[in-house]
């Protein structure tokens, strides 16, 4: 029999580049500190350096638009590819195809445009796993994989889907590996940056937590006295900023926070990156304040100013409903709608300082989708998809779920999980290699045992 690993994981389209062009190819725009900032810590890993060539087959398959609207009949086309790690090796031990399916309104599956507020009702996770459920039909009406068994897998948020695959589809696949997969649905996400600053503490050292701290404690406080105009030189912000709009000073302070998360987010202990950082940083200025303003710029590639205001984070958005900026849209619309995960500094066992409530979130859903996105509506939103998935506890079996144990996201994640000292987001993906811990090489170990397991 021939088996057949599924990779459900999501093909991110970020804008990097701070402009983009729209629809038409003219009239660039700025892309806000804020969105870039957000963008980079919710990419998906980097892709390992395949050192094997592969048969790889590029198909569309031909999806609905409503999966569970009979009447509506709109059809739309989805793309697949393939990645490289573990799973190609582990495809490679059961002689299996490896699927790498694209998620709506990412990359270039796009089933309707605009994308306005009626438009993305399309974009949840449900439409996305019945996508899935969809291709492995179709695939499964052919001869060479009729009689096969499927597993799937996923890094992140797509983990999160490998999860609620199993518990929606238990009788589609046989198993799923979920690799730092979010679970539990929250507004404020207050612990995030705790474990962030975790990181830069065990990884980094004392001194370069306290640089962090000492210089957002130093810009925070020029913002309370009054002296918000000498904190705009000094952070070199654009003129557009408004050192007296709150949200603006929102603003600023969850993108320095973001900056340093995107780091931690996928350092790896065995190359020392944090430690390296946290040198980059210092080596800027003797001032902590200079040196933490320098590094910033430096991370967002030494723009002529910084340009980060609330308002601007608005336009933008409502600009990329019309011009498609990759899937920053369509993603922050399913945090408003499904998910939260909203990154603030409630929690104040970090150095990022405390001046990003989780408001600075709510409020951008509701300026950017609407009316009905209140705050106390979000609130019901997030709250349904716990109900229906069960948070951290989802009633599902042959999952195998990984966190690091510096990961940010582990927070969220299942209180069941293997933990993996040390390690960050989506750490097990890459095959098993001779940097690896030996906490890492025995999770990945596992995983290979379990699926011999599931496909037995």
């Amino acid at each position: 029999m021939k088996y057949f690993p599924v990779v459900l994981a999501l093909l991110v389209s970020l804008a990097s580049a701070a402009t983009l062009k729209n629809s038409q190819g003219s009239d660039e725009i700025s892309i806000p500190v804020f969105v870039q900032t957000l963008n980079q810590l919710q990419r998906g890993p980097p892709l390992p350096p395949s050192t094997k060539r592969a048969n790889v087959e590029t198909r569309w398959f031909n999806q609905s638009l409503d999966n569970f609207d009979d009447t509506n009949k709109d059809v739309w086309d989805q793309v697949s590819a393939i990645t490289s790690g573990l799973w190609v090796d582990i495809a490679k031990e059961h002689n299996g195809s490896l699927v790498y399916t694209e998620h709506r309104f990412f990359g270039e599956s796009i089933p309707i445009t605009p994308l306005s507020t009626k438009n993305l009702k399309y974009q949840s996770v449900e439409q996305a796993l019945a996508d899935v459920v969809n291709v492995i039909k179709v695939l499964k009406e052919e001869d060479k994989y009729k009689d096969s068994k499927v597993v799937i897998s996923g890094c992140s948020y797509s983990a999160s889907m490998a999860v609620w695959f199993k518990l929606l589809y238990p009788d589609v696949i046989v198993g799923s590996w979920a690799s730092s997969a979010p679970l539990d649905a929250i507004v404020d996400f207050s612990d995030f940056m705790e474990v962030v600053g975790r990181a830069y503490r065990q990884l980094g050292g004392d001194y370069c937590y306290d640089l962090i701290d000492n210089a957002t404690s130093y810009y925070e406080d020029l913002f309370q006295t009054g002296q918000g105009a000498k904190a705009k030189k000094l952070l070199n912000l654009c003129d557009s900023f408004d050192e007296n709009n709150e949200r603006d000073q929102w603003q600023i302070f969850s993108s320095i926070a973001n900056i340093f998360a995107g780091i931690a987010q996928y350092q790896k202990p065995e190359n020392y990156d944090l430690a390296q950082y946290c040198s980059v940083l210092r080596s800027f200025d003797d001032d902590d304040a200079s040196a933490l303003s320098q590094f910033v710029q430096w991370r967002l590639g030494k723009p002529e100013c910084v340009n980060t205001r609330y308002q601007g984070t608005v336009d933008y958005y409502k600009w990329s409903k019309n011009n498609y900026d990759g899937s920053g849209l369509g993603w922050f619309y399913q945090t408003c709608r499904q998910f939260g995960w909203f990154q603030s500094s409630e929690n104040k066992n970090h150095p990022f300082g405390s001046t990003f409530p989780a408001t600075l979130y709510t409020d951008t859903c509701h300026d950017v989708f609407g009316s009905q996105y209140t705050s106390a509506k979000i609130e019901e939103y997030i709250q349904a998809t716990n109900k229906k998935y069960g948070g951290k506890h989802p009633a599902v079996e042959n999952v195998y779920m990984t966190h690091g144990g510096l990961d940010g996201w582990s927070r969220v994640g299942s209180d069941s999980a293997t933990i993996i000292p040390q390690a960050s987001h989506c750490s097990d993906s890459g095959s098993i290699s001779p940097t690896d811990s030996a906490a890492l090489r025995a999770a990945k170990e596992r995983l290979i045992e379990l699926v011999r397991e599931w496909l037995a």
